[in-house]
């Protein structure tokens, strides 16, 4: 079986071909001139050249090192093409060179076909069932079938999966029936990459799942123009941030807890040292932002021989010695949420952080439970003494998958709470006052009540004006 790149199958998406076959669609143009032993025979030119660089696999680790190798495979087409010419062969088209270009490129970083697809901008995640069972699903959340393998069979598919964990990460990982479950950060896919994960064994097929990191530069300004909020919340959380409030971010999978996240950091000053703390790299305000001052941080897994970990718990801890401003927590999942909390209550204002929640309340109850998976284990009561502290306002997105108009499918996102945090109440909770609440399903959040005059006293000093709201506020 060839792949679609090595046949002519299809090309990628173009504007004229999207107008002329549909968007998603691929047709055949000029790739028939490509096959395996092509693309085989430019990579090993390439690798060779690479080898005498450096080490074979550190193109794929770096900008620099891609752009390297680029150049090279550049080199070898052009000389591949000269010497079709030679033998009398027609001249390939622009298109089939570029093609071929970007089928040596794939070859070289493990990753064949989809590179093409992590190529494609309005692909939000590539779900692999099996070499052959492939489905893209979009920006707009349509659920689109791939009608082409992107390995000859689950063998090799498992080959190549083992191949990308020995060379794409940070460190060589084993993926093997013995170690059947493994998550990587690529380096395709955006400037910030994607992240990957793989099952075998546990599973009839091998199975993937890769989330592209689409939207590397978001701001409020952004989010109001997609209707994730309006301006007026936009401005007072723009607000919050300055005035160096500690936000917690939650929502459910895929709900835009880490685009909303990355909005509220551009409303950081520029002048402060901001570290950002992740498992992979998804924020990306060190490639992507205003800001002077940012070291990103990214947890790294055990290499093949088991050595080498260094956990987000382990980041969080050094990054409090490392004189910030703030600190900003991708995500927290475990028990390092105590120390995601010992940093946001330690004094250095303006820390935000993103959590899985079905609701702002229940993050409370999600805290403490994580904290109970810590070591050593955080009470519950400990956890919301913690949580009062250390976090002054939740702000909850949601994700909902509906159709437009025309029946075709629309996926937005919303604000749809955002609560102040008070100190630990009767219950033995923190008490939560609800600034702003969905007044229907399928909506953004509305104004409800009025903040504390402790928080309106520091939004003011920030630059927004609580009087804009006071209408809604008196009305309580």
């Amino acid at each position: 079986m060839s792949h679609p790149w090595e046949t002519g199958d299809f090309v990628p998406d173009t504007p004229a071909a999207v107008a002329a076959n549909g968007a998603g669609r691929r047709v055949a143009a000029g790739w028939a001139a490509i096959d395996a032993g092509t693309v085989a025979e430019i990579r090993g030119r390439v690798a060779e050249r690479l080898e005498h660089d450096g080490p074979f696999t550190a193109f794929a680790n770096s900008p620099q090192g891609r752009a390297r190798a680029a150049r090279h495979v550049e080199d070898e087409v052009s000389g591949w093409v000269r010497r079709q010419a030679e033998r009398g062969v027609p001249p390939p088209t622009v298109e089939t060179e570029r093609a071929l270009t970007r089928a040596v490129m794939a070859g070289l970083s493990g990753l064949g076909p989809l590179e093409q697809l992590l190529a494609r901008d309005d692909v939000e995640n590539i779900h692999i069932h099996g070499c052959d069972r492939v489905f893209l699903e979009l920006a707009d959340g349509l659920l689109q079938r791939w009608p082409h393998p992107v390995a000859e069979s689950d063998e090799a598919l498992v080959e190549m999966l083992t191949s990308v964990f020995a060379h794409q990460g940070q460190t060589s990982r084993e993926f093997s029936r013995a170690h059947p479950l493994g998550n990587l950060r690529l380096p395709g896919g955006g400037p910030l990459g994607a992240r990957l994960g793989a099952l075998i064994e546990v599973v009839d097929r091998p199975r993937v799942a890769i989330r592209r990191h689409r939207l590397s530069h978001t701001t409020l300004d952004d989010l109001v123009e997609h209707r994730t909020l309006d301006e007026t919340l936009a401005q007072f959380l723009a607000a919050a941030v300055r005035a160096g409030c500690n936000i917690l971010v939650t929502g459910g999978p895929s709900a835009g807890k880490t685009t909303t996240l990355r909005a509220l950091c551009h409303a950081i000053p520029a002048t402060q040292h901001v570290i950002t703390v992740e498992d992979d790299y998804e924020l990306g305000l060190h490639i992507d932002t205003d800001l002077d001052l940012v070291t990103p941080m990214e947890a790294r897994l055990a290499n093949a021989e088991g050595v080498g970990e260094i956990t987000l718990d382990d980041l969080l801890k050094q990054a409090l010695r490392q004189s910030p401003h703030r600190v900003i927590v991708g995500e927290v999942r475990g028990g390092e949420i105590t120390a995601m909390l010992r940093g946001l209550g330690n004094g250095a204002a303006g820390g935000m952080c993103t959590l899985h929640a079905r609701s702002a309340g229940v993050a409370f109850d999600r805290i403490a439970s994580l904290g109970m998976l810590g070591t050593p284990p955080l009470s519950v009561e400990a956890a919301s003494a913690w949580t009062a502290s250390a976090i002054d306002l939740i702000v909850h997105v949601v994700k909902v998958d509906d159709t437009d108009a025309a029946g075709r499918p629309h996926r937005r996102r919303f604000v749809t709470e955002v609560l102040e945090v008070g100190p630990v109440g009767d219950a033995g909770r923190p008490d939560a006052t609800r600034l702003y609440s969905r007044p229907l399903p399928g909506t953004g959040a509305a104004p409800v009540f009025a903040p504390t005059s402790e928080l309106a006293a520091r939004v003011a000093a920030a630059g927004f004006e609580p009087t804009r709201l006071a209408t809604v506020w008196e009305a309580q």
